[in-house]
C-alpha cells in the first residue's frame, strides 16, 4: 500500500522515510531540496527558495563591485564620458540585448537615469562592465555622453560582476550562465567560489558547465527556445558526446523526449551485448544462418531485448541442447531449436531475403512502438493530483470508462491490485475484501492517474501496426490508444512526430522496401 506521509509534497511516494517532519517547511527537508524538480514543486516553497535566491544574488552583486575583499575594486567619481569613448564588453554573458525600442525612447525623453560601470581599455576608451542595453539604448536615442563610474577591475573580476549583473536580472538564458561559469573556471575561479558569489548552488554550477561539453554551435541555435535545466540533464544521460550532440538538435522540441529514450535504448544495447555475446559462448551455443532462420526448419523457443536487459539475470535457457541463436540490429536475442519434423520444401535465396527484410521491419516498429510506450508512461509519473489537474483527471476517467465498455476492453486485474498493494495470487475471497477495504481506507491522490491509465489497458506493444509475422506490417486503427492519446493530449502531453506517424499510418516502417 503507497504510503501518505505529507499530502502537500508530490515526492512524498518516493521518498525513504516513514514520516514527515516538514509538513509547511518542505524545503527544509533535505530530500525535497535535492529533488523537487518541474511538476513536482510545493508552489509555497518554491516562492520562498526563489526568495532566498534573489537575496543571495543581490548580496553576491554588491559583493562583486566591491564589498567582497576577493574583488580588486576601486571605484571614482561619477564623470560624463563621450559615447564614442565606450566599448562594449567582449566578454559580455549576455549576447542578446533583447528590444531596445522602449529603453531608448525613455532615454530620449529622460536621459540615462543610472551610470554605467567602466573599467580604462589599455588602447584607449573604456570597456563597459554594467549598462550594455544603456549603452546601446543610448545611442540609438543620439546621446553624445553617458555618466560613467570608472572602476578598477581585473578581467575575472569584470566577468564576474557582469555575470552576477545579469543573473540578478534573470537576463541570462541558461546557455549564457554556462558560458560566463566556464569564462570564470578558465580564468582560476573555482566551482565553489563561483557558486558562492552568484547564489546558485556548486551542483547547478557544474550542471550548468557541463553543457559546455555539446556543440557550441548547436548549443547557441537551439539556446532560443524554452529549454529548462531538466531538460539537459536528461541530455546528461546519454554518455556518448556524439549521439549527445545529436540529440541536443531536438532539445526544446516535442520530439526531444524519444530522442533521448532511443539513443539511451541503444546506448544500453551495445553496452551489454558484449556480455549477451560471452554469456552465449560460454554456453557452447552456435549462431544460426539466415537461411536456416527463415527456412520453416527452426522454431523460435525464447527471446531477450538487450535494450532493457541486465547481465546479471543471464539468459534464462534451462536446457541448451541443439539451441542455435541469433542477434539482431535491434538487440533482439532469439533463441532457435529444429522441428521436429522440418518443412519440406527448400525457400529461394529470395524468399530468404524477403523474410529477413520482413522480420527487420517487425523489429523496427516493435522498437519505436516500446519508445512511444515509455514516453507515455514517463508522462503518467509526472501527473500529480491538484485543483489544476482534477477536470482532465476526471475526463480521462470518463473517456476511459466509456471506451473500455464500448470496445469490450477491461483494466488489468493484477496490475490494479498490485497498485493498491494488495496479492493478487492470494485466496479469492481474501483478495476482494482486501481491495475493497484498501480503495476505500487509503489516501488514493497519488493513485488517481495510475488508476485511471490502468482503465487504457496500456502496454509495451501497444501501438497501431498488425503483428502477422509473414507480411510487411500494416497500419491498423487502434481505437483504445486513440482514446489514450486523447485524454493524455487533454492532460498537456504532446506527442512526437514519430507517434504522430505512427498513429496516422504515415510511419516510414509501412512502406516496404525491397529486402
Amino acid at each position: 500500500m503507497k504510503k501518505s506521509i505529507n499530502d502537500r509534497c508530490p515526492l512524498q511516494v518516493e521518498c525513504e522515510r516513514k514520516r514527515c517532519d516538514f509538513i509547511h517547511t518542505e524545503l527544509e527537508c533535505p530530500y525535497y531540496s535535492a529533488n523537487a524538480r518541474k511538476d513536482y514543486y510545493i508552489d509555497d516553497q518554491e516562492e520562498i527558495r526563489n526568495r532566498r535566491d534573489r537575496e543571495r544574488m543581490d548580496e553576491a552583486l554588491l559583493a562583486s563591485l566591491g564589498d567582497d575583499d576577493d574583488d580588486d575594486t576601486a571605484d571614482g567619481g561619477l564623470v560624463y564620458i563621450p559615447i564614442e569613448q565606450l566599448y562594449p564588453h567582449p566578454d559580455n554573458p549576455r549576447k542578446d540585448l533583447g528590444d531596445l525600442t522602449e529603453l531608448a525612447d525613455s532615454i530620449k525623453a529622460n536621459g540615462v537615469l543610472q551610470n554605467l560601470t567602466v573599467v580604462p581599455r589599455a588602447e584607449g576608451g573604456y570597456t563597459v562592465v554594467i549598462g550594455h542595453r544603456r549603452l546601446a539604448a543610448a545611442k540609438l536615442a543620439g546621446l553624445e555622453a553617458l555618466p560613467c563610474v570608472v572602476a578598477d577591475m581585473d578581467s575575472r573580476s569584470q566577468v564576474q560582476t557582469m555575470l552576477m549583473e545579469n543573473i540578478q536580472r534573470s537576463d541570462l538564458s541558461i546557455y549564457e550562465q554556462a558560458q560566463g561559469f566556464q569564462m570564470m573556471l578558465d580564468m582560476g575561479a573555482s566551482v565553489e567560489e563561483i557558486a558562492k558569489k552568484s547564489g546558485f548552488s556548486q551542483t547547478t554550477v557544474r550542471r550548468r558547465v557541463k553543457m559546455m561539453e555539446l556543440d557550441q554551435d548547436e548549443l547557441k541555435e537551439v539556446s532560443s527556445r524554452q529549454i529548462s535545466l531538466s531538460d539537459f540533464d536528461r541530455l546528461a544521460q546519454i554518455e556518448d558526446i556524439k549521439t549527445r550532440n545529436k540529440v541536443l538538435k531536438d532539445i526544446g522540441t516535442y520530439n526531444f523526449d524519444g530522442a533521448v529514450t532511443r539513443a539511451i535504448r541503444e546506448e544500453h544495447r551495445k553496452k551489454v551485448t558484449p556480455a549477451a555475446k560471452k554469456q552465449v559462448k560460454a554456453l557452447g551455443l552456435k549462431e544460426i544462418p539466415d537461411s536456416d532462420r527463415y527456412s520453416g526448419k527452426y522454431d523460435s523457443v525464447s527471446h531477450i531485448n538487450l535494450d532493457t536487459w541486465d547481465p546479471e539475470s543471464g539468459l534464462g535457457l534451462k536446457d541448451t541442447a541443439g539451441i542455435l541463436y541469433s542477434l539482431d540490429h535491434w538487440g533482439n536475442l532469439y533463441f532457435y531449436k529444429k522441428r521436429e519434423r522440418a518443412a519440406q520444401k527448400k525457400k529461394s535465396k529470395a524468399e530468404v531475403e524477403r523474410e529477413k527484410a520482413i522480420a527487420n521491419a517487425h523489429a523496427a516498429i516493435k522498437e519505436e512502438t516500446a519508445v512511444a510506450f515509455e514516453l507515455r508512461q514517463k508522462f503518467i509519473s509526472s501527473i500529480s493530483v491538484s485543483r489544476k489537474t482534477l477536470t482532465p483527471l476526471l475526463c480521462g476517467a470518463v473517456i476511459g470508462i466509456v471506451s473500455s465498455t464500448v470496445l469490450y476492453k477491461s483494466a488489468d486485474r493484477s496490475s490494479l491490485l498490485k497498485l493498491i498493494g494488495v496479492d493478487p495470487d492470494g485466496k479469492w475471497d481474501e483478495v476482494r475484501s482486501g481491495a475493497i477495504k484498501a480503495i476505500t481506507t487509503m489516501n488514493i491522490d497519488t493513485l488517481i492517474p495510475e488508476v485511471i491509465y490502468s482503465i487504457f489497458q496500456d502496454s509495451k506493444g501497444n501501438g497501431y501496426h498488425s503483428n502477422h509475422k509473414w507480411e510487411w506490417p500494416k497500419h491498423e486503427e487502434n481505437l483504445m490508444l486513440d482514446a489514450l492519446y486523447a485524454w493524455l493530449q487533454g492532460m498537456g502531453y504532446e506527442m512526437s512526430d514519430e507517434e504522430k506517424a505512427l498513429q496516422d499510418g504515415t510511419h516510414e516502417l509501412f512502406q516496404e522496401v525491397d529486402g
